[in-house]
């Protein structure tokens, strides 16, 4: 509102009239955005101590004009951002948001409910139980099957590591793991989010088992066999396996039905990261590299990856219902009675007559006692795509994929590392001059070739590392990349590769 503004004068006339303000002018500067990103240089060539001298300065003792600070926004935020949204965006699974769900999110701002809450939040609340419910069919789960949405993949692992945990040491939520040892087998390949789980949860990080992949870097069965094996002989309690739908370094997919069989052997939870790859689930072409993930205890979804919601969207699923949630988390502070009255008869055993509305509340069902109310903007992505819009763009990204990886084989210099499972492609640049040079000359290879690419603002792709080396990651992240983008990320790549590979060995 207008800094001016008396208290007196801080009416809801006066919030709309601010709305409609500062809608229009949002929106002439989201909309003008969008319109520049194809021009845009992907990163900005601003220093660190350059941002940190830019916004300098103590609180201001008296208020700015919001149109004021929009042009600052505009000025100072969005010119140096990185341009995740340009279609010559390559990097980490962070695509552009669909439109809509992007101003779903405004509103949800507006509205500030607390999703934790039925009283706080019901419509909001309702629209999360029917978004589950299309998540949890979209995985083959049962009619049983409940979850709840979370800030992220990060959140979500911890609440699947939680209720392995409690199903393997039922007292660990009272009592503490006491002398108990668990053990959570997962592939090197994992997302760092389980090391901080088990430590978090009083697992410890040493008893986070790794095990190895093959060369398509996917777990190995047997490995993990054996490492269940020599745990139950060295008196350790194995509790749950953790299979990975889509990770992050090369987009690989665990052989799921395998590691349900291992779960199920051996009485482990099951857990299934499918926080990138569970989108692979709208097509039938490619959804058949989830096969076992119905069978998962519980599941990872992030939308916020590949079904283009705004940050922060996660989703965790359990295959046996909000019960199992209910169980590992509920509490029952005094101030959010969750019996609200009218009569539902004495067959659902709740004092006075009164229903018992606690799957409703979502704080039972997480660690979370405020939660922002994501189901809005998921809903309206998922209504607004359906599942053969988002099939549509699923397959047209792994075709796009697929060419990358070919175009890149058939340059000279380039190597394949691993094979194409999703919308990643990995690859080394090793021309004859460094060939045959040391690992560390090469993997600086590596990063003088993508530090150009940066530099340069045509493009970003990451480097990761793969069997110890170091090697380009490339993903075809937003739904504005085009055969085009790809044709000049190829050409860009083979134009820099030798100046790189001189950069580090001195050469011409």
């Amino acid at each position: 509102m207008d800094v001016s503004m008396h208290d007196d004068d801080l009416t809801a006339a006066a919030l709309a009239a601010e709305h409609r303000r500062l809608g229009t002018a949002a929106t002439r500067l989201v909309a003008g955005y969008a319109a520049a990103l194809d021009g845009l240089p992907v990163c900005s060539g601003a220093t660190a101590e350059h941002l940190r001298e830019r916004f300098a300065g103590p609180l201001p003792e008296r208020g700015t004009d919001a149109l004021e600070l929009l042009d600052a926004l505009a000025r100072d935020v969005v010119e140096d951002a990185t341009h995740i949204s340009s279609p010559r965006y390559f990097g980490l699974f962070n695509p552009a948001p669909l439109p809509v769900a992007v101003w779903t999110d405004a509103v949800c701002s507006a509205l500030n409910q607390n999703a934790a809450a039925w009283r706080q939040s019901p419509t909001a609340t309702a629209l999360e139980e029917r978004v589950l419910r299309w998540l949890c069919d979209l995985l083959g789960y049962g009619d049983g099957a409940f979850g709840t949405l979370t800030s992220g993949g990060s959140e979500a692992n911890l609440i699947g590591l939680k209720c392995a945990r409690d199903a393997a040491a039922g007292t660990a939520a009272t009592a503490g793991l006491g002398s108990a040892r668990l053990r959570v087998y997962a592939s090197e390949q994992a997302h760092f989010s389980l090391v901080k789980g088990v430590d978090m949860l009083g697992i410890g990080r040493d008893n986070l088992r790794r095990v190895g992949t093959d060369a398509r870097f996917r777990v190995r069965v047997g490995e993990l066999r054996a490492a269940v094996e020599r745990d139950l002989a060295a008196g350790l309690r194995p509790a749950c396996v953790v299979g990975v739908a889509g990770t992050t370094s090369s987009g690989a997919v665990d052989p799921l039905d395998e590691l349900a069989d291992v779960a199920a052997e051996y009485g482990l939870w099951f857990h299934v990261d499918a926080a990138y790859g569970g989108a692979l689930a709208f097509s039938a072409a490619h959804g058949g590299l989830l096969r076992g993930v119905a069978r998962a205890d519980s599941a990872t979804l992030d939308p916020h990856k590949w079904m283009f919601v705004p940050f922060s969207c996660g989703a965790l699923l359990i295959r046996d219902g909000a019960r199992v949630l209910r169980d590992a988390f509920d509490t029952d502070p005094a101030y959010l009675d969750d019996r609200r009255g009218g009569e539902r008869g004495p067959a659902d055993g709740t004092p006075d007559g009164l229903p018992d509305d606690g799957p409703l509340d979502f704080f039972r069902l997480g660690q979370l006692g405020t939660r922002r109310a994501n189901a809005l903007k998921l809903w309206a992505a998922l209504a607004g795509l359906g599942r053969d819009g988002y099939r549509r763009i699923v397959e047209r990204q792994l075709d796009l994929t697929r060419y990358l990886a070919a175009e890149l084989a058939a340059a000279d210099g380039f190597e394949p590392v691993g094979d194409v499972q999703t919308a990643v492609c990995c690859v080394r640049y090793l021309p004859a001059a460094v060939r045959d040079a040391p690992a560390a000359t090469q993997d600086a290879v590596q990063r003088a070739l993508q530090q150009r690419v940066e530099r340069g603002g045509r493009a970003w792709l990451a480097t990761t590392v793969l069997d110890g080396r170091r090697a380009l990651r490339i993903n075809v992240n937003g739904f504005l990349t085009r055969r085009a983008h790809v044709d000049e990320l190829v050409a860009l790549l083979r134009a820099e590769g030798p100046r790189a590979a001189a950069d580090v060995s001195g050469g011409p």
